[in-house]
């Protein structure tokens, strides 16, 4: 038997005589005669689709597909990721998506005992008997068993001894996860861990080759990281406040995208001359013009960088084109650089607008003093007032004021 390879659909060939094809794997090959006395079977090769680009939720979905024909009764896969900074675990991915549970979905790992336990010691968790934890305070749990689980399978996601999220395995069955199983999810798992760190590792390539441009800006302009986390972490709650509302429809890769690429909406300042960047009063017609142009500027550096690193076909790259393009548009068309009216304006550039514009008007900077929350969300409202700002997000980052306060605290302004 002789392995080979051919392109299209990366089918496996495998060449045997007619007399060592197994009845049964008559059904799943197609024949191919090659006029000896040797016939060639093809099929498709499943994993080299799973690990072709595309959304991670489309491909989770088709190797679930997989699994559950290798291990009839495996019902749920569930994806979850690790926010250090907040000490949070929140949803991700799952399959099947319809019908699912948990999105939007975050919990402090101080909360969930049983999961901390897992990621401590890095071992696998198994509960063939979901009842026991019916009696919990998580929402979680609670969600999973009126779904019909019965039972669940954890692995923790490491990579260099840091816990990036975990995968779940459920089915509708008690005591499902034992023998064979155990050593198939174990498989399935690794499978998975992979793919999402592989995914991550993309992500992290793409926005540290910006945040390395970034920081020759920010060595100019007086932003700091500081500044950029916050106004991330706004944006991310915006966002999970909005869909939480059944405002605006984002699943949880999109949301985790809009979070990772929000710190990049200002690289365009990159190329504004430090005498305009870095000028303290204010700026006359034709300096405002200049510093105008900063927006298509980052536009043109990220399409330059996801051109000469190809990442042109990672999911949700549009929303890192809006951020750093369209994050100074003006719902009553007022803004810049295109002049974009009401709905014209995606969603990723009206959160991120008003993340910016809280977080600068609540910190310190050289020519003012930090505003307090109260007077910076008094402000936001009569922008929108003025029709300027997407009022809804606005609305979104004003029901957390209590998680704002804690995203203040973690990352606060040194000075």
């Amino acid at each position: 038997m002789r392995p080979g390879f051919m392109s299209g659909r990366f089918p496996v060939r495998v060449r045997l005589s007619a007399a060592e094809i197994p009845v049964n794997l008559k059904s799943m090959f197609v024949p191919v005669e090659t006029g000896v006395s040797m016939i060639e079977l093809y099929r498709d090769d499943f994993f080299a689709e799973i690990h072709q680009r595309g959304r991670l939720q489309e491909r989770l979905a088709r190797a679930h597909q997989f699994f559950d024909q290798c291990c009839p009764g495996l019902d749920r896969i569930g994806i979850a990721l690790c926010d250090d900074s907040l000490e949070k675990v929140k949803t991700f991915l799952a399959s099947p998506a319809e019908g699912n549970p948990l999105t939007n979905y975050h919990i402090s790992l101080c909360d969930a005992e049983s999961l901390s336990k897992t990621a401590i010691s890095g071992q696998v968790r198994v509960v063939n008997d979901l009842e026991m934890f019916i009696r919990g305070k998580g929402d979680h749990t609670h969600k999973i068993w009126d779904l019909g689980m019965r039972s669940s399978y954890t692995l923790p996601i490491f990579e260099q001894r840091q816990l990036r999220g975990f995968v779940f395995f459920n089915s509708r069955r008690t005591n499902y996860f034992q023998d064979e199983s155990l050593n198939q999810m174990a498989l399935f798992g690794h499978f998975l861990v992979q793919m999402v760190l592989n995914h991550q590792e993309t992500l992290r390539t793409l926005v540290a080759s910006l945040r390395i441009t970034g920081k020759m800006m920010h060595y100019k302009d007086p932003e700091t990281s500081s500044h950029l986390e916050r106004m991330a972490h706004f944006s991310q709650l915006i966002a999970q406040e909005m869909v939480a509302q059944g405002e605006i429809f984002l699943d949880d890769e999109e949301i985790d995208h809009l979070f990772r690429f929000a710190p990049l909406h200002d690289i365009g300042k990159l190329g504004i001359p430090d005498e305009i960047l870095l000028k303290p009063g204010k700026l006359d017609a034709q300096e405002w013009k200049v510093m105008r142009t900063h927006s298509g500027i980052g536009r043109a550096i990220v399409d330059q960088l996801i051109n000469e690193f190809g990442f042109s076909t990672m999911p949700d790259i549009e929303i890192l084109r809006h951020i750093t393009e369209l994050h100074h548009e003006k719902i009553d068309g007022s803004g810049y650089p295109l002049g974009l009216e009401g709905d014209q304006v995606p969603i990723a550039a009206r959160i991120i607008s008003v993340s910016d514009i809280f977080d600068a008007l609540t910190s310190t900077r050289p020519y003012k003093q930090a505003w307090s929350n109260q007077a910076a969300f008094a402000e936001l409202e009569e922008m929108v007032h003025r029709n300027q700002l997407d009022p809804l997000s606005v609305a979104a980052l004003q029901r957390r004021r209590a998680d704002v306060e804690q995203i203040q605290q973690v990352f606060y302004e040194q000075s």
